[in-house]
């Protein structure tokens, strides 16, 4: 065996943890001292190791690669068994590769795991961790994580940063400043990047978070907002009205914007997301907040009887004391609504604060890349983001329908 090196910083991994997660920048050795580490470990007791991450299509796109380079380089070939699709030791122990969310139910029914890497897990949904968490269940099994930091309200950046993270875990944010291996090559790359595009630079190499998408759909008007500080602490203008837009969910969120028009700006005041929650619920929070309410506008599966339901969501709403209600017609075409929405943002003003999950939706939301074109499609992306920019665009296509049709009017039909 070759003499085999790791960053100081990454000592806990062998200490008992029911998590370990680390995150941050590029350069900081995170996944090679992973795999070197599982390696060793799998040489000293025999292991069954999960490798999964959210999205694996092929063998190729997994961590298979990165393992069989290690073992070559750490000198161990005699010990393991390379093939396609798992790795195998002389002792018994076994690599495993599964990305989740094609195969869920095969995870679900994988057994005795000792360790479960996720790798690239900034991408992991929350539908993802709530399938692996349970799964790996064998007694002093552990979960390591590792990711570059994306976004804010990433599940996994959720639950082991923003907030307390659950008990028994270790979780270490490492840049490249904390490996003493750092190549040459890395280091000339990371000082240009410094100089031409700082704002990238701090994403990239020291693991800030990223304030838009790749591909993000309405990326140039959040930055026209932020530019123009429309993005900012907005009062509550309590004799005003507060008309929602919502998107309704099922398994995943239902979400709500709050808006206050004064003169010709749209103030969006407060944001509200949950799921997994009854109708009851989100009739609450509207009584809750104690707003002034204008109208509610729904998507158009509010008409919808739901199975096991006596009345439509759209009653239910109405006897919860949710009311009116305007249906939001389906637009059959999804790049129109978002070209409605594009057009009215420069109207646009958003509390920086209450509606900080909202802005962090509309800022991510993004178009579907093409790893094959090597570009975007035209398709947006379905993920956390999509339900507050869902209800964004009935916004958008409900409420200035509903004004435009009050200018043509002769006098002003109040809302009861």
């Amino acid at each position: 065996m070759n003499e085999i090196k790791f960053p100081k910083i990454f000592k806990p991994l062998r200490e008992p943890y029911r998590y370990k997660v680390m995150y941050g920048g590029r350069g900081s050795a995170k996944s090679w001292t992973v795999a070197k580490q599982l390696l060793l470990l799998g040489m000293e007791k025999p292991l069954r190791v999960l490798c999964t991450r959210e999205l694996q299509k092929s063998i190729k796109q997994s961590v298979h690669k990165l393992l069989k380079d290690q073992i070559q380089i750490m000198g161990i070939g005699a010990f393991y068994t390379v093939i396609e699709g798992s790795i195998r030791g002389a002792n018994g122990t076994e690599f495993l590769f599964m990305g989740v969310k094609h195969n869920p139910e095969e995870i679900k029914s994988t057994e005795g795991v000792d360790i479960c890497w996720i790798e690239e897990a900034a991408n992991l949904t929350e539908n993802s961790w709530d399938i692996i968490d349970p799964t790996i269940r064998k007694p002093g099994s552990e979960i390591w994580i590792t990711f570059n930091t994306r976004f804010k309200f990433d599940h996994i950046y959720q639950t082991f940063i923003a907030n307390d993270p659950p008990p028994g875990s270790w979780v270490k944010r490492v840049n490249h400043c904390d490996n003493p291996y750092f190549p040459d090559v890395l280091q000339r790359q990371m000082e240009h990047m410094k100089e031409v595009d700082y704002e990238k630079y701090t994403h990239i190499w020291e693991g800030q978070l990223k304030m838009l998408a790749e591909g993000a759909i309405f990326g140039k008007q959040i930055i026209e907002m932020r530019k123009e500080n429309r993005i900012c602490n907005i009062p509550i203008e309590k004799s005003l009205e507060v008309h929602t837009f919502w998107d309704l969910g099922r398994n995943d969120h239902t979400a709500i914007w709050f808006m206050q028009q004064v003169g010709k700006e749209y103030r969006m005041i407060d944001y509200y997301e949950n799921r997994l929650q009854d109708i009851d619920h989100y009739c609450h929070v509207i009584k809750q907040k104690g707003y002034l309410y204008g109208t509610h506008f729904m998507p158009h599966d509010i008409e919808h009887q739901m199975l096991g339901m006596t009345d439509t969501r759209r009653k239910q709403f109405e006897n919860g004391g949710v009311k009116p209600i305007k249906t939001v017609p389906r637009i059959a075409e999804k790049n129109e609504a978002i070209g409605m929405s594009r057009k009215i943002l420069p109207s646009v003003w958003i509390d920086e604060k209450r509606c900080d999950r909202g802005i962090e939706c509309l800022s991510n939301y993004r178009y579907e890349y093409n790893d094959d074109r090597d570009t975007h499609n035209q398709t947006p992306h379905h993920d956390w983001s999509s339900n507050g920019a869902d209800a964004f665009m009935q916004f958008a296509q409900g409420y200035r329908t509903q004004t435009q049709v009050k200018r043509q009017q002769p006098k002003r039909v109040a809302i009861v």
